[in-house]
């Protein structure tokens, strides 16, 4: 039995995957970016507000939940904490949010310069 040459649609580069995996990524972002405008808006305009709703709630929940919830939640914190510095990934994931950080805010001063 002979295998008969395939006849499908051409390979396609490793180049051209990425490429198309990117294009769809920044589609992705500018559809994000375009869903949340609202609800940042929302949140800008009532800045004072959503910050002392959050520390109404962080204060009922100190004050209602009983203790030993709140040493469960530390300890669950504190073994993902642990285990996320012990990850390989760690440094790899910091470096690329420090990168993304310093991009936003000097593209941010290069557009208040112009």
């Amino acid at each position: 039995m002979n295998a008969a040459p395939r006849t499908s649609a051409p390979h396609t580069s490793a180049q051209a995957r990425v490429r198309r995996a990117e294009a769809e990524l920044a589609a992705a972002q500018l559809h994000l970016e375009h869903s949340a405008r609202p609800w940042r808006e929302r949140v800008v305009a009532h800045r004072a507000e959503s910050i002392m709703l959050a520390g109404f709630a962080t204060g009922m929940a100190l004050a209602l939940l009983p203790t030993r919830w709140w040493g469960r939640i530390g300890a669950v914190f504190g073994t993902v904490t642990a285990a996320a510095a012990r990850s390989l990934l760690t440094p790899a994931v910091i470096g690329a949010a420090v990168t993304k950080m310093r991009a936003k805010t000097s593209a941010a001063s290069d557009s208040d310069a112009h």
